[in-house]
C-alpha cells in the first residue's frame, strides 16, 4: 500500500475539518470540544503526512509505506512536548493542559489504525483490540461508560441468573458479582481475547470465578436456553449490529429470560434536539463505526436503536436515564407479557 503523503484522503479530511470549525462552527457555539478538543484530535491526522513528505523529500525517509507506530508515536511526542511545554513559556496565549496531549493521542491513535488498516486486516477483530480496549476506553471516555453500565445496577432486586451478553472485557461483570452475591453468571462473548481479558480482571478482583461460565459464541447463531434468566445485559453491544440483525438477535435473547426479568441496556446515542450536543453525537458516531468497520469488521454502519424490538417482545422500559450531554443513556427493563411472535413488524424509530 503506497502512502500519499498530503493527498491521503483522511489527511484532506482532517484539514478540512479543521478550517470548516474555525470560520462555521467556532464562532456560533461555546462548546468546550469544538474550541480545544475537536481541533486537536485532527492535529496529527493532518500534520504528520505533510512532515513525512518532506522527510522523503530530503531523504531522510526511504520508503512511501503508511506511517509506521514508531513515527506516529514520535510525531505525538514531538507536538506534545512543543505546544504544551515549550509553547507556553514563549507565547502569553499558549496554556499547558493535560488533556489536549490525550486528544492529540486519540487522534494519532485514529489516524495509525486507519492508515495501517490493510496490514491491520488480517488480524481484525475484538481479539486484536482486547489487550488495549481498557486503555482507549480510559483514555477516551475516563468513567463515563462506567458510570453509564452500572446506572440501574443499584436498583435491581436479587438475581439468581443473569445472561451478560457481548460483555467484552469485564467491567460490569465484575461490579455485578459484587452487588449481587447470589447470582450466576453467563458471560457470552464471540471474542476469545475479550473472554480472556474479563477472566483476568475477575482474578484480579479476588472475586470467585467458580460463579461464572464465559462462552465464546457468535451471538448471531448461538441460542441461549429458553426462560433461564431473570436478568440479560447488553452494555455496548446492540448498536453493533444492522436492523436486520437486531430483528432475530432481540428476540432471541428475549426468549431467555424469565417472566419478570429484568434487561439493563447502556449505549450511545444521538440526541434528538438540534444544536451542538447533536452534532458533536454526530461526529463521535461517524468517527466510532468507521474506526470498528476497520478494525473489527463491524456490520452495522450506523445507530440503530434497539428499544421497538426490546418493546415488542414484552419488556416494559421502567428507568432510563442519560449522560455526557445526551450521547450516553442508560435504560432498565422488565418482563410483564409474554412477547409477540411477530418481530418482524417493528416500525424503525427516525432519529
Amino acid at each position: 500500500m503506497i502512502f500519499r503523503y498530503a493527498l491521503d484522503p483522511l489527511c484532506l479530511m482532517a484539514v478540512f475539518g479543521y478550517v470548516l470549525n474555525r470560520l462555521a462552527i467556532e464562532p456560533v457555539t461555546t462548546s468546550a470540544f469544538f474550541h480545544g478538543c475537536f481541533n486537536d484530535l485532527l492535529l496529527i491526522p493532518a500534520a504528520l503526512p505533510p512532515v513525512l513528505w518532506l522527510q522523503r523529500l530530503f531523504g531522510w525517509r526511504l520508503h512511501d509505506r503508511p506511517p509506521a507506530p514508531a513515527e506516529i508515536i514520535g510525531h505525538w511526542l514531538v507536538w506534545s512536548v512543543v505546544c504544551e511545554g515549550i509553547g507556553p513559556l514563549f507565547f502569553s496565549r499558549a496554556v499547558a493542559d493535560w488533556r489536549d496531549v490525550i486528544a492529540y493521542a486519540a487522534g494519532a491513535l485514529a489516524a495509525g489504525l486507519w492508515w495501517n488498516r490493510a496490514s491491520i486486516a488480517v488480524r481484525s477483530g475484538f481479539d486484536f483490540l482486547a489487550p488495549y480496549y481498557d486503555g482507549m476506553e480510559a483514555l477516551l471516555a475516563g468513567k463515563k461508560l462506567d458510570l453509564c453500565r452500572i446506572a440501574h445496577l443499584a436498583g435491581l432486586p436479587v438475581c439468581r441468573e443473569a445472561l451478560l451478553v457481548g460483555e467484552g472485557h469485564g467491567r460490569f461483570l465484575v461490579q455485578l458479582l459484587k452487588s449481587q452475591p447470589e447470582v450466576r453468571i453467563t458471560s457470552v462473548d464471540s471474542s476469545a481475547g475479550m473472554l480472556w481479558v474479563a477472566r483476568a480482571r475477575l482474578r484480579r478482583a479476588g472475586l470467585p470465578g467458580d460463579r461464572v461460565t464465559f462462552r465464546k459464541k457468535n451471538l448471531l447463531e448461538w441460542t441461549p436456553p429458553p426462560a433461564a434468566y431473570d436478568l440479560i445485559v447488553t452494555n455496548f453491544f446492540l448498536d453493533c449490529f444492522t436492523a436486520a440483525q437486531l430483528a432475530e438477535l432481540v428476540p432471541r435473547l428475549a426468549a431467555a429470560a424469565q417472566s419478570g426479568a429484568h434487561w439493563l441496556v447502556a449505549d450511545f446515542q444521538i440526541p434528538s434536539r438540534r444544536g451542538w450536543r447533536r452534532l458533536r453525537a454526530v461526529i463521535i458516531h461517524w468517527v466510532m463505526y468507521r474506526f470498528f468497520r476497520i478494525v473489527t469488521r463491524l456490520p452495522a454502519r450506523s445507530l440503530t436503536p434497539p428499544a421497538p424490538w426490546i418493546g415488542q417482545q414484552g419488556f416494559a422500559l421502567e428507568q432510563r436515564c442519560e449522560s455526557d450531554h445526551g450521547l450516553l443513556y442508560a435504560e432498565s427493563w422488565k418482563k410483564t407479557r409474554l412477547q409477540s411472535s411477530c418481530s418482524s413488524s417493528v416500525i424503525l424509530p427516525h432519529d
